[in-house]
This record gives C-alpha cells, structure tokens and sequence, in this order.
C-alpha cells in the first residue's frame, strides 16, 4: 500500500509524510569529530546544515548517525526538510527511514519518497573524513524526478578493497539492494520472504554491475540482467556476463563467461517467486573473449551535486567516475550468442526443478561449484565449442541436449530432496548430500563425434566418489538400432538459441525512468531469444506427455500396467536429519504419480518417468522382443 500511495502521489508533501509517519523532538547532540578537509577552496563544514553548492540554500546535513558522522547531500540542491528540524534528533529519524532493526528487512520506506538523488557518506573509521577505504559509501539515482529511485550506487564490502555495486530497478518498484544501514555493510542477498521472493530486488527487471577494482568502467559482472517480458512482477530470463580476469590488475574488458538461464515451467507465482530451469554458459577463460569496451555510456547521475566532490577525493577513481562498459541490456543477448570467439559452452537443465537464482544454475564440473545444486541437475559440457550452442531434442529422451556435446551426464534425484547450494544451508532448503549416499546417475556419450548422443549408462553412485564407485546397471547403444530406414537413429535436427533481430539501441543514459512495459521488449533480442527456447520446450513438454499416455493406454490395455500403483504412499517429504541420515536415494516403482499433466513441468517431469517406468513394466512381461521393442521406443 505504500509504494500504490508513493505512486499515485509523487508530489505528496515531504512535510505531510513526516507529520503521518514520524514525529521526532529536538535533542541536544554532542558535537562529531572534527572533519579534516583543509583546502582552502573546500567549503566549511559544520554541523547540521551545509551549502556545498554555495548557493546560499542549505544542501547537506552533517550529523551523527549510529556513532558515526556522516553526511547527506542532496543533488536538488536543497535539503527535503524545513530549517526548524536542523536541530531534531537525526540519529531516531535516520533509523526511522532507513528501516534500522526492522526484521523481516525492507528495503523501501515512504519517509525518503521526496528525497530524490543523494548521497550518504559514513566515516566508519572515526578518521574525520569520508573516503577512506573502509568507508561506507552510498547513492540514490533518481531519473524520473518523482522523489524516489530507480538506482543506487554504493561500496559494496568497506574495507575490502574497491568492492562497488550499481543497480538498477527497471519496473518501478522502489524495493531495491539487500543493505544492513545499521552497520552500513552489504546484507546476506539470499535471504528472502516466503514464496521466495528476495530481498534483494532482483526481482522484475532490472540490472547491476559488480566491480573490485578502482577502475570503474569495466566490471567483473557486467552485467548480471534479469527480465520481466510480460511484466507479472517475476523473472522470465536471466542474462550474465563477466569479465573473469584478475581485478588487481585491472579487468581487461574481455568477457570469460556469457550465461543465459531460462524460466520455462511458467510456474513462478506468489508461492515460488523464483524459478530457473535450463541454463547455458559460454566461456573463455584463458583466451581472449567477448571485448566489451566498445559498449560504453555516461551516467552523469552517478556523480551526484556539483560542489561536493571533495567529499570523496580520495576515492574519487571509484565514486565519481561515470562511464560504464557492459553488455547492453536489451541487446547483450545477441551480442553475447553470436560471439564467435567463445572456447566452449555448457547446458544446464535442472531436472528436479528446485533451483531459483542464477547463482543455483551452476554443475559441480564448473568453476562456480560451491554454489551448484549437488545432484539433481543434468550437465553437458561442448569442450571445443564445436556445436556453437546449438540444441536437439533427443530421439531416444525427447529431453533437450547441447550439440557436441563431449561430456555429459545427469545425478538423478527423484523426489528434489536435495537442494545442496552452500549459502542453502542454514535455511530449510538444506542440507547438501551426505557422504556415501547412493543415488542413480546417467551418462551420454558421443561415441562417433558427430555430435549426438548415441551411448546411455545407467549406474549408482556414491555421493563425493561418483569416479570410483559407479557401478552400472544397464548401458544402451543406439547404433545397434540401426536399420535400412533408420540408419542413423542419433541424429536430430538442431535448434539455434541465436535470434535475427536487430541492435535495440537502448541503455540507462536514454532512460527516463519509466517502468518498462511488454511494448518496451517488443523486438528485442531477450524476447526473441525467450521466446525461442520457451516455444522449443513447450513442444518436448506436450510431445513427452502425449507420447507418455499413448504407451500407458496400450500398457493398460494389455494389462502390462502392473507396477502402476506400487509409488502409491510413497514418501515424499523428509525432514533435514531425515535428510542428513539418508544411505540410498533411489527411484521407485510405481507411477500412479504420474498419470496427470495440466502444467509444462508436469508434462515434462511425468511424461518422462511415465514413459519409463511404463516400458519397464511391458519389458518384464515375458514372451517379448526386447531388443525389437527397445528399437521401437
């Protein structure tokens, strides 16, 4: 109800929200340690109310905050509050608007709505300035002119070299970064509400640049993008890129890793806000990759009031430097797919559909293992980037795979129960596997190179041993199935995720702060590109499930449906030392489970296992042609 209020009343009297939100005396205050600024062209500060612009209006507040001083300078030019508050109690109103101990956090609060585009700074080390490194750095971009933002920059881990963050919120949401204003650090941004809504606004569509190093113009994540094509408040696509060279030389302005992660179930909503389930990542880590520098713009908002520089001179590289170079965000997903240069790229598919944000949607054979569901998820890794990032629905799965693909392979867990991500584990999605577990695995091979899978293996394995201790229990060859009219039973035809469109043009200099709309994706290579693998993977969901019922109905016909009703009781839902304590994860027979589709995940989970487990129940059935039937399906 706030931000509706904010929205509709962007003029609403700053003074009339304080009088309805907050009511502060004055107070006595002891005075802050002196600020050590000494050239003469600075001008003198005090405390409480400054001119910075020297325009004869006061424009910065300097008071203390938590115990430390800090400042707050308005690019309006003028302070949002009347004089008779200079000398009130800042560090209760300060508290007040920032949300200081408010659990669960939030992010907005209307009592900063007339602010506009500021500064806070916090000498956090007590050294009577506000640029050293350690201290907390903070902006709010305001494009629109309504008083509240749609960006914010800020240093990112104070003390921790030159971490800084620039974010911004694209659909006019006024939740924006995940940050602690009471210790003025960056909070835990995987926290979140129930449903699965984060925090941390990345939610909708929006964008943020992740930078460690003084350099600003290049940025490790460059960016990390996330979309909302029909623009229902969740993410339909995600887009990542990333300059992976060392920032304590500087990023060289080459991108090493290109990622787009799809949301296809369609199944995000107010009780799952988050959802990923196929991703692919181009990389080149050691050569040269995708050069960046070329896409640049100037965000003049970033600087903040003319007069105030000096405020942060000695981090000045870092705070006032207003070019940018990354990906563009309507355009960086052809940019990033049509790049010939990449070395190699992966497919990721979350098979149990339990992972959200993109930082889920890695396998633990990538670098950023730590943070990869620990089984559960289908890996295929192109080595050589033979394939170009092109798909095929395979003939022997209907599932979606990565052309040339050299190693693939899926750590099967049936039920979801694992969501093993390492910053899952103190919330109620843990814990990770245990050591020794037994679970069911699957391997692909390209026998013959020619870029398709033609060899499965089904085995068990030990969780943190899958090298040593797979035993394998069944392993088909599909050239074995070759015959007169089938002579190459692999080959499929191939899908290319790349889009013909052409360059959008748009960036955050043009943007007014308008929250985009589904007209403002219109011919944009993000929806082109969605669009595409979305389109793909709704035929594999409808061709799986009709597929899927057409065998049970014969099965059931014959009556070779035997096993149908033994998954009926099954345990589904474990507790975390249930979890903990688990020996063996294995697949159960039984598919009564399994016999109803109305969604896309599903006729795709259901489709898949129906037809599995129904073709076992007709393989045991003796008198049979195996291979004549193995052929067939």
């Amino acid at each position: 109800m706030e931000h509706k209020l904010m929205d509709c009343l962007p003029w609403l009297s700053i003074s009339l929200l304080m009088a309805l939100c907050l009511i502060v005396p004055k107070t006595a205050q002891a005075e802050p340690l002196p600020l050590k600024y000494s050239s003469a062209d600075h001008p003198t500060l005090k405390w409480g109310y400054n001119d910075l612009n020297k325009d004869g209006v006061a424009d910065t507040l300097i008071t203390t905050w938590k115990s430390k001083t800090v400042a707050l300078v308005f690019d309006s030019g003028k302070l949002p509050w009347p004089e008779a508050w200079e000398g009130q109690d800042w560090n209760a109103y300060l508290n007040k608007a920032f949300n200081v101990g408010q659990d669960p956090p939030a992010m907005w609060n209307p009592i900063r709505a007339g602010w506009g585009s500021y500064t806070l700074l916090v000498d956090r080390d007590g050294c009577g300035r506000f640029d050293s490194p350690t201290d907390w750095y903070y902006r709010s971009i305001d494009l629109n002119g309504d008083g509240s933002p749609e960006g914010e920059y800020y240093h990112l881990f104070p003390g921790q070299g030159y971490s800084n963050k620039l974010h911004f919120n694209l659909n006019g949401e006024r939740d924006m970064s995940f940050l602690d204003f009471g210790s003025f650090y960056y909070a835990d941004e995987q926290r979140y509400y129930p449903g699965g809504r984060y925090i941390m606004n990345v939610n909708g569509s929006g964008f943020f640049l992740n930078s460690y190093t003084t350099d600003t113009r290049n940025a490790w994540e460059n960016p990390i993008a996330w979309y909302d094509l029909n623009c229902n408040g969740y993410v339909d696509i995600v887009m990542r890129a990333a300059d992976t060279s060392d920032p304590a030389n500087g990023y060289k302005g080459s991108l090493g890793e290109f990622e787009v992660a799809w949301e296809l179930n369609k199944d995000t909503g107010p009780q799952r806000a988050h959802s990923l389930d196929m991703q692919l990542t181009y990389y080149n880590y050691d050569g040269a990759g995708l050069d960046y520098t070329g896409y640049s713009e100037t965000i003049p908002q970033i600087i903040g009031l003319k007069g105030s520089e000096f405020l942060s001179e000695n981090m000045a590289k870092t705070r006032l430097q207003p070019e940018r170079r990354y990906l563009p965000y309507m355009d960086g997903y052809k940019i990033g797919t049509d790049f010939k240069g990449w070395k190699g790229v992966f497919l990721l598919f979350d098979e149990d559909n339990d992972d959200n944000r993109w930082e889920e949607m890695f396998a633990i054979y990538e670098p950023w293992v730590p943070y990869a569901d620990k089984i559960g998820d289908r890996f295929e890794r192109d080595e050589n980037f033979k394939g170009e990032g092109k798909l095929y629905v395979g003939k022997f799965d209907g599932r979606i795979h990565l052309f040339h693909s050299e190693f693939s392979i899926w750590q099967v867990d049936y039920l979801g129960l694992y969501k093993g991500s390492v910053d899952r584990t103190a919330t109620a999605e843990g814990p990770v596997p245990p050591a020794g577990l037994r679970y069911p695995q699957v391997k692909y091979t390209d026998t013959n190179g020619n870029g398709y899978i033609d060899r499965i293996v089904y085995s068990t394995v030990e969780f943190g041993n899958e090298a040593t201790t797979e035993q394998v229990e069944r392993t088909v060859d599909l050239p074995a199935f070759a015959d007169q009219d089938h002579p190459n039973p692999d080959v499929c035809a191939t899908i290319d995720p790349r889009v013909n469109t052409r360059p959008n043009g748009w960036n955050i200099s043009k943007w007014k702060g308008k929250p985009l709309t589904p007209q403002s994706f219109r011919g944009t290579s993000i929806k082109a590109g969605y669009d595409k693998i979305s389109d793909l993977y709704g035929d594999v969901c409808d061709h799986l499930w009709s597929d899927a019922m057409m065998l049970y109905k014969l099965a059931k016909r014959f009556k070779l449906n035997r096993s149908e009703s033994l998954d009926q009781g099954l345990k589904t839902s474990y507790t975390k030392q249930e979890l903990a304590d688990l020996k063996v994860l294995e697949i159960p027979k039984g598919y009564s489970r399994h016999l109803k589709a109305k969604t896309r995940r599903e006729k795709y989970d259901n489709g898949y296992w129906l037809k599995e487990k129904v073709f076992a129940d007709i393989l045991s059935h003796s008198g049979l042609d195996r291979f004549r039937l193995e052929k067939y399906y």
